[in-house]
């Protein structure tokens, strides 16, 4: 029996390899990373079997057959129209060519429902919807260059979803999304007739979206555009006099730059934002802040500095008051910290003080969270092989080398990179053996 997908497919006179491409070059287009051809491959004879039903690929499926959900067989119940239900309707959208007001509510609905969820299919799904989607500060601005406060607080709400919707989807996916919302803010920006109080707060989630942008696109392993954001991002919390946020973007770079560039310039530009933006911070702000500092101190190698700066970020900490913190700490909580704290004593070659503090703090960590929990792992399997408990690093590094094709970061890539180096003396060791052939097997 033909399924609707298998005769969209035929009637276009394609196979399934050249479906995988044209698929491929859809979502390359739209800056979205999908799996390989040949998986892509095996999935579509799976959902043409009716094995399995496309999940976020169903957006891109829609629009490479141009059809909607039900001309494709994606409709097998009928789709909610209340996001709370727990089953998102915002599917129904795909095929929309034209987007009301009530549409964007509806799936705004059905993001931060999906979110409370920790569901990451809607999410991921719901994301390339967004994409897809007209954007309401356009929208507002076509329709004439006086805008309302209540445009603005839906574009600071939809900042807040970006950054929890970060916390579930691939670094270029969350990209992509960013970006548009940048740019589109930055037209209204611009373009509109907006007052003083309005044209400070779009100032703040212009410098917001821009951190957010630095952030995601390092993870995307886009590192000079991360920079660029940065700048844009400076120069637009210094113009809404925001210090704490414009540190923020700066300490942001200060992080990326350890990573990847000169860690005592790193040092230096994380201090400076701490400098700038403290007297404004509240004590969390200054918590993360002094976080930055202590990995570039501790990726620089200064022991001392290092144990000061984390003895600051306990003290700051330990007078958080979450409600007068800025949305973009929200994610800072006690098992962060003390996951920074084990990361920079593992740069410091302090295993054992590490594998301590990482272990009570993953243990209790949000497994919908793929992209962190493979990073704090990967941590914790270098203290094992810093402590010559080999197979236990092994099953580690083999945890995290499962969880590296869900993640889909950059960062995941370099750090099983870097297992892999260090794996690579103990290949005697049958544990070691088998995860270097199985990361072998997946680099291919």
């Amino acid at each position: 029996m033909t399924t609707p997908l298998q005769a969209a497919r035929r009637a276009r006179g394609w196979s399934q390899p050249r479906m995988a491409y044209e698929l491929r070059r859809l979502a390359q287009h739209k800056e979205i990373s999908v799996a390989s051809a040949a998986s892509l491959k095996t999935q579509i004879s799976r959902w043409e079997n009716g094995h399995i039903t496309p999940d976020f690929y169903q957006p891109l499926l829609c629009e490479l057959f141009r059809a909607t959900p039900g001309d494709l067989g994606f409709t097998g119940q009928e789709l909610p129209s209340d996001p709370s239900s727990g089953n998102w309707a915002g599917v129904a959208l795909i095929s929309k060519r034209e987007w009301t007001r009530d549409d964007l509510r509806n799936l705004s609905a059905s993001f931060d429902e999906a979110i409370s969820r920790s569901a990451l299919s809607d999410i991921e799904m719901l994301a390339h919807e967004w994409l897809a989607a007209d954007k309401p500060q356009l929208s507002e601005l076509s329709a004439g260059r006086h805008i309302g406060d209540s445009l603005v607080t839906t574009i600071e709400h939809r900042v807040i979803q970006l950054r929890r919707a970060d916390d579930f989807i691939s670094g270029r996916t969350s990209h992509a999304l960013v970006r548009q919302e940048l740019q589109a803010t930055t037209d209204l920006l611009n373009d509109a007739a907006l007052t003083e109080n309005q044209t400070r707060r779009l100032l703040t989630v212009t410098g917001e979206l821009a951190q957010l942008a630095a952030w995601v696109a390092a993870d995307a392993g886009l590192y000079r555009d991360a920079a660029k954001y940065t700048e844009s991002g400076v120069v637009a919390a210094h113009a809404a006099d925001n210090a704490p946020l414009a540190a923020n973007v700066i300490s942001t770079l200060a992080y990326q730059l350890a990573n990847t560039g000169n860690p005592r310039q790193a040092a230096l530009l994380a201090r400076t934002a701490y400098a700038g933006g403290r007297h404004d911070a509240t004590a969390t702000t200054r918590a993360l802040l002094l976080e930055r500092v202590a990995w570039a101190d501790a990726k620089f190698g200064d022991h001392a500095s290092c144990e000061r700066t984390l003895g600051l970020v306990e003290e700051n900490f330990s007078y958080t008051n979450s409600e007068n913190d800025p949305d973009w700490v929200y994610w800072l909580n006690r098992e962060e910290i003390d996951v920074m704290a084990g990361r920079c004593y593992t740069e410091l070659k302090q295993p054992a003080r590490a594998k301590s503090l990482l272990k009570d703090a993953i243990s209790g960590y949000d497994d919908t969270h793929i992209r962190e929990n493979a990073l704090y792992l990967s941590w914790l399997a270098e203290d094992y092989i810093l402590l010559s408990e080999i197979d236990a690093a092994a099953e580690i590094s083999t945890q995290v080398l499962e969880l590296k094709s869900r993640a889909n970061s950059v960062r995941t890539d370099e750090r099983l990179r870097h297992l892999a180096k260090l794996l690579r003396r103990y290949k005697a060791v049958q544990g070691a053996a088998e995860f270097l052939d199985r990361y072998k097997d997946s680099s291919r």
